[in-house]
């Protein structure tokens, strides 16, 4: 017979038989999933009122699901098009006040990938009428004297003690180099920056322990710990914030000496020790240590303190975001100032319920070796000793870090983590991916950790399963027993339009549940405020743009 025939009838035989193997699988994977498609949680519950006349019906559930072919979800008895994601699915609404909603998904209009479909779903929740009262920023601060202060710390020390609704301080754009300090007594401030690019608070700060060690004397001359420095003594980070329910949006936080130096010891841009603390659309930057959050026994909920950060971008190159409690880091940068970086060095306490948690972030930065800049001998850059990029390291105690949907623009070091002083009780990922939104091989993940020479096994899982996965929601993890909603925070009313200038006065149309509107010039510069929908400006001649702020502060583009 000729071999062309050959090899043609065993290239059939080859594509049969796979075509056979294929369908053999995918019956065993619908056979073995014959378990019901549950709803794992709500963001809204039956029954419930809510304050915004816009927002989100978020559903997840046990697996991944699809809409059924020719079926209809309704709001309000009316079709419509939800979003997707694996294993959750969101409906964005927008209605009037004081309206009864209904959200319905109809039995077997989901299915899960094998087929088993939904029992269906009936969500019904009120719209409450919500009566805004107009109501200026409690402060304003702006470097060229055009506010209450030119000084945030200033404008933090006026603010009432033990307030139990926020205290709006908008900071206009400029560099503030000052030491922030806010104490557990003034609760409630939300501190609303101008424009994180251009409203930066910075200031040259260490925790050397002495002339000798890194950075030298110079790291000694900027050390909180120098007694020389009586006015920053303890002040361990630029920006500490000690009271509970703090906010904050559109700022850069900066340690400087990290930012120039580049190299240790310790240089903290931000220190957090509370509980409900959130941080949106902000920028975290230095070198060593840029971010530790420190919550107690002491704080309030104790070392289940909760923080929320999203849309934010966090800097640095050894142990940058370090410390305890849960805290949940969303749609953010971690950038990597220099190759060889770690991320994390988590130090929580057993009975810790979440730990840290990052959610669809960017791991980003530098990825190449720069001996000239950091030399090849510290500790933190020995590639040949499985030192390239790390996600993070235990420093003591149970140390919980967990990576959900994470964008990995270089490769890292395929063991993920490395050694400090402690065995983690639980570093895990899923759906870690790299620059071409492939599946990173998670097979040399830790499993050993060496303490003083000794080695240690991991116990804990290095892959989250897709069940264990879909725990590690929102509701779950901020939340709580107190309903603590910081997402509401960050909802932004739309942008003024028709802004017209009339001689010295400026106006536009009024923004629905607005408290006030800021008006700036061209070139960024604060103008002033105001619960009208028009102004006397100060310059007949220039150009303005007009922010809508909502109740909390938070501006419009």
């Amino acid at each position: 017979m000729n071999t062309k025939y050959i090899y043609k009838i065993s290239n059939y035989l080859f594509i049969c038989m796979l075509a056979l193997a294929v369908f053999a699988c995918k019956d065993d994977d619908n056979s073995e999933d014959t378990s019901a498609l549950t709803l794992v949680s709500s963001n809204i519950t039956e029954g419930a009122t809510l304050e915004s006349n816009s927002g989100y019906v978020e559903l997840t559930f046990n697996k991944k699901v699809r809409q059924a072919p020719n079926t209809s979800i309704t709001f309000n008895d009316a079709d419509i098009r939800i979003i997707i994601l694996n294993n959750v699915v969101r409906y964005k609404y927008s209605t009037s006040d004081n309206t009864d909603c209904t959200f319905k998904i109809p039995s077997g209009a989901l299915l899960d990938y094998s087929g088993n479909p939904y029992q269906g779903l009936t969500l019904n929740f009120k719209i409450m009428e919500e009566a805004i009262t107009p109501k200026l920023f409690d402060v304003i601060v702006d470097p060229n004297g055009k506010g209450d202060y030119t000084s945030i710390q200033d404008a933090i020390d006026a603010v009432p003690s033990n307030r139990t609704e926020p205290y709006l301080i908008f900071v206009a754009n400029g560099t503030y180099e000052e030491f922030i300090n806010v104490p557990k007594i003034k609760p409630f401030i939300h501190l609303i920056g101008q424009d994180k690019e251009k409203t930066i608070i910075a200031r040259k700060l260490t925790s050397a322990s002495n002339a000798t060690g890194d950075g030298g004397e110079e790291a000694w001359q900027y050390s909180w710990r120098n007694e020389a420095n009586q006015s920053q003594r303890f002040q361990e980070a630029v920006t500490m914030i000690y009271a509970t329910d703090f906010y904050a949006e559109n700022i850069s936080f900066v340690n400087t000496w990290g930012t120039e130096k580049l190299i240790g010891p310790m240089a903290e841009a931000m220190y957090t020790a509370n509980d409900r603390i959130a941080f949106y659309n902000c920028k975290f930057r230095s070198f060593q240590d840029t971010w530790q959050t420190k919550v107690q026994s002491s704080s309030e909920n104790g070392i289940n303190a909760r923080h929320y950060a999203s849309d934010c971008w966090i800097e640095g190159a050894v142990d940058y975001f370090y410390g305890n409690g849960n805290v949940l880091i969303e749609n953010t940068t971690l950038y990597n100032v220099r190759y060889g970086s770690v991320i994390t060095a988590a130090n929580h306490t057993t009975g810790t319920n979440w730990g840290y948690v990052f959610n669809n972030c960017t791991v980003d930065g530098i990825n190449k070796v720069d001996p000239d800049k950091y030399g090849t001998e510290s500790l933190d850059y020995q590639p040949s000793k499985g030192t390239a990029q790390t996600l993070g390291r235990p420093w003591q105690n149970n140390p919980i870090t967990v990576f959900l949907n994470t964008k990995l623009k270089f490769d890292i070091d395929p063991a993920g983590w490395r050694d400090m002083s402690a065995v983690p009780a639980l570093y895990a990922e899923y759906n870690t991916t790299d620059k071409k939104g492939k599946a990173v091989d998670m097979s040399q993940r830790k499993t050993k950790y060496t303490i003083n020479g000794t080695s240690y096994n991991y116990e804990g899982k290095t892959e989250l399963s897709y069940s264990e996965y879909i725990k590690y929601t929102y509701e779950n993890i901020v939340n709580g027993s107190d309903g603590w909603n910081p997402k509401k925070f960050m909802e932004q009313l739309e942008t003024p339009e028709n802004v017209s200038l009339n001689g010295t006065t400026l106006s536009w149309d009024a923004r629905y549940k607005a408290i006030c509107y800021l008006i700036f010039k061209a070139d960024g510069s604060f103008e002033g405020q105001t619960t009208d929908t028009s102004f006397t400006v100060s310059d007949a001649d220039a150009t303005y743009t007009v922010k809508a702020a909502n109740k909390y502060g938070t501006l419009s583009e």
